[in-house]
């Protein structure tokens, strides 16, 4: 049901493509708000790492160097199971990780000290990052990148044109979706 357009799932349900929308926009909110927050175990391999969501609303958005107009959001995984522990807000397309990571995501893993990232967080001293191009580094960090790749395998992130902030509660409701998939795997 994840892929499925809204006419789709108007079709699917024998109702109409607004009526799919009205509800749709009312549950994203709860389902974005049973994203738990992170839990304590400070021991566990945290990977970081930002992607381009591509907007039509152009009030949230910037030009960005992949996409006409985007939002750049955050995500932090756990890199032993890929669960998503954190959400940032979205900001736009034109910033840099490193700038979107210390105004959003520093509040939101306090104290974690196993936190890796790419290059793109070299200045942050709360993120591991690899000097030496190692491949064990590299294979954490794919963990990252190839979660990142199952989420915008959601329709909705590829094509989100809703307007206001909820892109947030969007990108919060497949992460919380994602977990689900992998609990139930």
């Amino acid at each position: 049901m994840a892929h499925l357009t809204n006419r789709q799932l108007a079709d699917l349900f024998g109702i109409g493509v607004a009526t799919v929308h009205r509800i749709l926009d009312r549950l994203t909110p709860l389902i974005a708000g049973l994203l738990d927050p992170p839990d304590g175990h400070r021991s566990d391999l945290w990977v970081v790492d930002g992607t381009l969501i591509p907007l039509h609303d152009q009030t949230r958005t910037a030009k960005s160097k992949n996409y006409r107009r985007s939002v750049n959001i955050q995500f932090t995984f756990r890199a032993r199971d890929r669960r998503v522990m954190a959400v940032t807000d979205a900001w736009p397309g034109n910033r840099n990780d490193i700038i979107v990571f210390r105004a959003t995501m520093t509040d939101q893993v306090p104290g974690h000290r196993l936190t890796i990232g790419d290059g793109a967080y070299r200045s942050a001293p709360e993120v591991i990052t690899s000097r030496n191009k190692s491949k064990a580094f590299a294979k954490r960090r794919a963990r990252a990148e190839h979660s990142l790749a199952r989420l915008k395998d959601f329709q909705v992130l590829r094509q989100h044109r809703r307007r206001g902030d909820t892109i947030n509660h969007t990108s919060r409701a497949v992460a919380v979706l994602h977990n689900l998939k992998i609990d139930c795997a």
